[in-house]
């Protein structure tokens, strides 16, 4: 695995790549919590992978090594925007792509427009859809305050099994990255909102019948930061997908589970 940094239309990008450069390619997208990066996130995921495929991995703008660069007026589009350029820059035309959490939120929102930009054969939602995060779980993840014991909590939140909160080089790590120049700030920036701007809709809009490509949806039975349920619902809803739930786990399963989280999504790709 190594990690460099893609100029893609003047702005710095940091992705993980691994596996040969002729392999079908699996695209991973980190989730959107304090010190998240593709580091982070998927540590235990990219070596299982890439024995099978080109694994890239980016950092999101705002995110981990990458530009802390936000788009207040589209924030999402702009992610998927730049995330089209970088795989066009890395000659990707055609990928499976992971979506965990936030990831999986901009990824869905590709599948389900009137014309995608990303070129995806296959997705893996993992703790990804249905309604947004409610407002007591958006105040503890927004009351980070950039501590080491402060990103313990923000771990012991997330995470169903407590060790991972006791692992002080797990914590340490995301700790690191939370203090990445610029990081704090385009996180905080989410809370930002026009005092005259409509609140966003009740329940979850997102129209998953659109979709398209065939889909694996992963969860964690103990997730704590997304409605009871949530998985089974949107599954129900995209047309012939796949839903595995994870008992034991939170809102990490290619974490807690890895082994069985790579072996699901391992399988589910050799399908196409």
């Amino acid at each position: 695995m190594r990690g460099d940094l893609v100029r893609v239309d003047g702005i710095d990008t940091h992705v993980l790549t691994a596996g040969p450069a002729d392999a079908p390619a699996v695209v991973l997208l980190h989730g959107g919590a304090h010190g998240e990066a593709a580091e982070t996130a998927w540590a235990h995921n990219i070596g299982a992978l890439a024995g099978r495929h080109r694994v890239i991995a980016p950092d999101w703008l705002g995110f981990g090594r990458s530009a802390k660069l936000v788009d207040f007026a589209d924030r999402t589009g702009r992610m998927l925007q730049h995330l089209a350029r970088l795989l066009e820059e890395l000659g990707v035309r055609r990928a499976d792509v992971v979506g965990l959490s936030m990831g999986g939120a901009v990824l869905l929102r590709d599948l389900t427009a009137a014309t995608p930009v990303l070129p995806v054969r296959r997705a893996v939602l993992t703790s990804a859809g249905g309604p947004p995060l409610g407002a007591a779980v958006r105040q503890r993840l927004m009351a980070y305050d950039g501590t080491l014991d402060g990103m313990r909590e923000q771990v012991r939140m997330v995470f169903a099994d407590p060790r991972f909160a006791d692992d002080d080089a797990y914590v340490g790590a995301l700790h690191e990255m939370s203090a990445q120049p610029g990081a704090f700030e385009a996180f905080a920036s989410l809370a930002l909102r026009r005092p005259d701007a409509p609140p966003p809709p009740a329940g979850d809009p997102t129209p998953y019948e659109r979709i398209t490509v065939p889909v694996l949806v992963v969860a964690g039975a103990q997730d704590r930061l997304k409605e009871p349920g949530f998985a089974a619902a949107v599954a129900t809803r995209i047309p012939d997908a796949r839903l595995e739930v994870v008992d034991g786990c939170g809102h990490c399963p290619q974490i807690e589970a890895a082994e069985r989280w790579n072996r699901l999504v391992l399988d589910f790709l050799a399908e196409g």
